[in-house]
């Protein structure tokens, strides 16, 4: 979507639509602030829009013609019923604290989410307004990383012995967030733009995006978005054999040379140190709990905890027995099916990868472009679920859900 025609199509959207696109655009903005939350939750831009954000959602849905229910919609509500069942448990646990307020509002997001972004997208133009808008937001993000290279870094975190630059946003996962949604949404629109926009510039917004990209994971030193970009580089080639094989062979030709001439140097100085303790404990050095930077013995532990409870609290889950339960289900898992099994327990999990394969599976009948789209993301949100917590986070979820929220469309509406 050219600038031009994104700027009328976000005149046309009525302001109960129209302060989500601008939240998703100034996004970065709002999260590079981080920092104020420290000083008072009444200054920090992260709260206000944390609070503010369900209240515009619940208006939006209360003002705007009900969606019609499709076939996915069925699978998020019952998934959706599971979580809010472990969200009152959560805050009858500690009903009039702060923390408990801000959990129920994190927790909540990919629900509130999911239902705002079925009315908003009602056709491929909405989505492909959303994507731009997280494309230019991206520009912000360009803007920090440049700057934190050319005059030293923001804040500095240091991980597995490498220091990692995040810029001023609370970690790493940001900088993760945007390199990985941008790139896909780039290399998306390669494929969408076909016969409307020329291969030259559709190229040469891939490229740019690639390189930018390259920069951000080379700084952030994050296994998980190494692993991620590689994908979804395998993922572009893939469906650019299925559309232009002659394009394809000479992109494979150029990432092949590139990879020949960085591609040692970069994995003997960037990507094996992150790799060292995982490597020592397939070498017998130590032991299988300290594998994924000690996540699994973590896990082990947790996961041991929760299973020693009664079968109610497994499958409905572990905020069910009315004790602390924060470090289950917020980040302290770093792995998002555990935490969504802690929430929701057996009924939640289970829901939750069946309403993800029923996007897969509606996606299969859909165009390539589309296609392409909907593998990408379901990549992104799989894989970062096996050392993040995704759905915690707002930026990732604003990508995720549109694209779900398409998905649910009935196929004369996506084309």
């Amino acid at each position: 979507m050219s600038f031009k025609n994104w700027k009328i199509w976000l005149s046309s959207k009525p302001w109960t639509l129209r302060w989500f696109i601008l939240l998703v655009l100034f996004r970065p903005i709002i999260d590079s602030l981080y920092f104020l939350k420290n000083i008072s939750p009444f200054l920090s831009p992260l709260y206000i829009v944390g609070l503010f954000t369900p209240i515009l959602v619940v208006i939006a849905l209360v003002k705007r013609p009900k969606s019609k229910k499709y076939k996915l919609d069925k699978y998020f509500k019952i998934w959706s019923f599971f979580i809010l069942i472990g969200v009152f448990c959560v805050i009858l646990f500690d009903p009039l604290s702060i923390t408990s307020f801000e959990f129920l509002l994190k927790l909540t997001i990919p629900i509130y989410l999911y239902f705002f972004m079925r009315i908003f997208i009602q056709s491929r133009e909405d989505l492909d307004g959303i994507l731009t808008t997280f494309l230019y937001s991206g520009i912000i993000v360009a803007a920090i990383l440049f700057y934190e290279l050319f005059f030293g870094a923001i804040e500095v975190q240091e991980s597995r012995g490498m220091e990692r630059i995040q810029g001023s946003f609370g970690d790493v996962v940001s900088y993760s967030i945007y390199l990985l949604f941008c790139f896909l949404i780039a290399t998306y629109f390669y494929f969408s733009k076909k016969g409307e926009v020329s291969k030259k510039k559709r190229l040469r917004t891939v490229l740019i995006v690639g390189v930018i990209s390259v920069l951000i994971l080379i700084n952030i030193h994050h296994v998980a978005s190494y692993t991620i970009f590689l994908g979804l580089i395998l993922l572009f080639m893939i469906f650019n054999f299925k559309t232009n094989k002659g394009s394809a062979i000479v992109l494979s030709t150029i990432l092949f040379l590139m990879f020949y001439i960085f591609g040692q140097p970069l994995i003997e100085e960037k990507i094996v140190p992150l790799l060292e303790t995982d490597i020592s404990v397939y070498e017998g050095d130590k032991g299988s709990d300290k594998l994924l930077h000690g996540r699994v013995g973590r896990w082990g532990d947790m996961l041991k905890t929760f299973t020693n409870e009664n079968i109610f609290v497994q499958f409905f889950g572990y905020p069910t027995t009315l004790k602390y339960s924060y470090h289950y289900v917020g980040v302290g898992s770093h792995n998002d099916y555990m935490r969504i099994l802690f929430l929701s327990g057996y009924f939640g999990i289970f829901y939750y990868l069946i309403f993800l394969l029923m996007v897969f599976i509606k996606s299969i009948k859909m165009v390539n472009a589309s296609k392409y789209l909907v593998y990408g993301t379901l990549m992104i949100l799989l894989l970062s679920s096996i050392s993040i917590v995704p759905t915690y986070y707002p930026p990732f979820m604003y990508v995720v859900v549109s694209v779900f929220a398409f998905a649910a469309l009935p196929k004369k509406m996506q084309n």
